[in-house]
């Protein structure tokens, strides 16, 4: 007889928090196999993208688990309600011999006497909540239906978290499908640019997570400089020119070119409520580069120079900067001052010159 945990939700998306939990519940009561159960329909709230994306994105969640798995008995149900004693009845028939566990959300212990045949349900399977530090919870509930509650650290990821751009902590797969199919956050970022400066912007993301991560830098604040680091390039001629000259007259000396990344840096703050000095300095530099830059902005300004679409094999520097930033960022300042003076010619302004001066120690 084998254990079967059932793990429900509306994934969506599908995070590290989730992933934990069931690893950390398998362990606890020594199950074989988890099963995630997608609610495509769930009546506790409503998804906020189609359930053939929370699917796609539950399925490259478990991909690395051998014994979690994904089931699509309410996904393709017709019901307009999927009850979790429906679901029960299902999975028994499917595992008649086996000994079935439903992971329900904690903050639904209080509310289990209100579920459809809960008391049909508590028979049919043993119903697990995991404790979630700093709620209280029905004890009246917890003997009635017998629930097996099991303790373990808070996770402070949640799926809201995720889709309001206050995480990343989830799958680098479910993370490239997000942006690649403008879901949650990405939608409102790729609102600010074209379909080729979006799939640049992803790009240089992507890099720049890989390389704050084996650098030990903050990875959400450096994929937010990355991501946002060109939605100031399309906006349109007379509100760039109100931004510079509302906000940073100081640099309105600087060759054009260079607006966008103020007018990003001004964007990020109003409208996607970037307060982080690191992460709107780095935005603010990502063109020209500065005098001493901080590690988000070099980072930024190496992934935007060599991302892997930009049309060179730049699979050296990738691997300078992914291995050593402070060298790789020198190394790529260099390629990129040696690129600009064979293609453009005159590359001075003094953000520029102050860069090079600093970190290529040009007198």
């Amino acid at each position: 007889m084998k254990k079967i945990l059932i793990y429900g939700g509306s994934f969506d998306p599908i995070h590290n928090g989730h992933i934990k939990v069931a690893k950390k519940v398998k362990t606890a009561l020594g199950i074989d196999k988890v099963v995630f159960e997608l609610a495509k329909a769930p009546r506790w709230k409503t998804p906020l993208v189609e359930s053939k994306h929370r699917l796609n994105m539950l399925k490259m969640a478990l991909m690395p688990y051998k014994d979690f798995e994904y089931d699509l008995f309410e996904y393709n149900s017709k019901d307009e309600i999927n009850y979790s004693y429906n679901t029960a009845l299902y999975f028994k028939e499917l595992y008649p011999n086996d000994e079935l566990y439903m992971l329900i959300g904690y903050d639904q212990v209080n509310k289990l006497h209100d579920w459809y045949e809960i008391d049909k349900l508590s028979k049919l399977v043993h119903i697990v909540a995991y404790n979630r530090k700093g709620e209280e919870v029905s004890v009246d509930n917890i003997s009635k239906y017998n629930v097996t509650i099991v303790k373990g650290p808070l996770y402070s990821t949640s799926s809201t978290s995720v889709r309001n751009f206050k995480s990343i902590d989830i799958d680098n797969n479910v993370l490239s499908y997000i942006l690649n199919n403008q879901l949650y956050f990405a939608s409102k970022v790729k609102n600010y640019m074209s379909i080729k400066r979006y799939a640049h912007s992803v790009e240089v993301a992507m890099l720049a997570l890989i390389i704050a991560k084996n650098n030990k830098i903050n990875k959400l604040s450096t994929f937010k400089a990355a991501l946002l680091h060109d939605i100031g390039k399309e906006v349109d001629a007379k509100s760039n020119d109100d931004i510079m000259h509302k906000h940073f007259e100081e640099y309105c000396d600087l060759p054009k070119f260079a607006n966008h990344q103020f007018v990003g840096a001004h964007l990020a703050k109003r409208d996607f409520k970037i307060n982080s000095k690191d992460i709107l300095e780095a935005i603010k530099y990502h063109a020209t580069g500065n005098a001493n830059m901080n590690k988000i902005g070099m980072i930024v300004y190496t992934s935007d120079k060599i991302e892997p679409t930009r049309g060179f094999d730049s699979s050296d520097l990738i691997k300078e900067v992914v291995e050593n930033l402070e060298t790789g960022f020198v190394k790529v300042l260099a390629a990129n001052k040696e690129y600009l003076l064979e293609h453009h010619g005159d590359i001075h302004n003094r953000l520029t010159d102050a860069c090079m001066r600093q970190y290529l120690d040009i007198k």
